[in-house]
């Protein structure tokens, strides 16, 4: 039922203009700002833990921002999810698609994405610039509408897999010079304490792991919105890698710090678009005494 209620929502906003989708949304992100005082608490939280050295003011307005840009993006899904590739790529300027194309054609790559602006459009157009294309990802509850989600996400040729799946299908796609994106910047449980803005932070080590496994170059893709409409610049970057030392976690370590600073770069350059009501830094919130990088 839920499902269904989904789709023909979807189709039903799909019939309005993209821009007032957006403007829409952000006015309800905005609202939810003030009505969701929990996620308000751990937003603003995370961005005082990042600009310690900003105004009491500059971090409320990115706080607020923050949750306007998710509302936005929320409610722009049914073109994203609907629009045609002709729509999609209209709206998109793309950067740094050639330097990867030349990279893949003599092996694998891994991208490192991060919840930026509207990153399902940044997925759905990586799928469209680049082949063979797979994401891991995070399955919802809900079995029908992961399913629905799904269908969405892979219509342009991507493979999703989620991560309870296990990675054994993982080094065959790289042997075959095929791209997987994984998302970085989400707190891992199992994961190595690694710098991230200022501050230690759990995160995956999967990109490193095959960056010395198998000699994978990783690049960061990033979507930055221009100004506030459906309007954006789609940025894929080589990341530089230290050298390995054969010391695995040590290597691990610096590898993944390496990612987390352009994570965080791109961050620095607009903090609005980041999703900071996620508990990045969860281990400092349940052990305040941490030690921070």
């Amino acid at each position: 039922m839920a499902v269904s209620l989904l789709k023909i929502t979807f189709h039903l906003l799909h019939l309005f203009p993209v821009r007032l989708l957006g403007a829409l949304g952000a006015g309800i992100g905005r609202l939810g700002f003030y009505l969701l005082a929990k996620h308000r608490r751990i937003t603003l939280r995370n961005i005082k833990r990042a600009y310690p050295q900003h105004s009491n003011a500059w971090q409320q307005r990115i706080a607020r921002e923050s949750f306007a840009e998710l509302g936005r993006s929320m409610l722009e899904l049914p073109y994203v999810f609907l629009g045609t590739r002709e729509a999609l790529l209209a709206c998109v300027h793309v950067e740094g698609a050639e330097e990867l194309a030349h990279t893949m054609r003599h092996q694998g790559v891994v991208l490192a994405a991060a919840h930026h602006s509207n990153w399902e459009l940044g997925g759905l157009m990586a799928s469209i610039l680049i082949e063979p294309f797979a994401m891991i990802y995070r399955p919802m509850k809900n079995d029908g509408m992961d399913q629905f989600l799904k269908k969405c996400r892979e219509r342009f040729g991507m493979k999703t897999y989620s991560r309870f799946e296990g990675i054994r299908w993982l080094p065959r796609m790289l042997r075959d010079r095929g791209c997987v994106a994984i998302m970085v910047d989400q707190h891992m449980s199992q994961g190595m304490k690694i710098p991230f803005m200022g501050h230690l932070a759990c995160t995956t080590t999967l990109p490193a792991m095959f960056a010395l496994r198998q000699q994978t170059p990783i690049y960061s893709i990033s979507l930055h919105r221009i100004g506030h409409e459906f309007r954006f610049k789609l940025s894929i970057q080589a990341i530089d890698l230290p050298p390995p030392t054969k010391k695995r976690e040590h290597d691990q370590y610096r590898i993944m710090e390496a990612v987390g600073k352009q994570i965080a770069h791109i961050i620095d350059e607009r903090p609005e678009l980041w999703l900071w009501l996620h508990k990045r830094w969860w281990i400092l919130e349940h052990n305040p005494d941490a030690m921070q990088s």
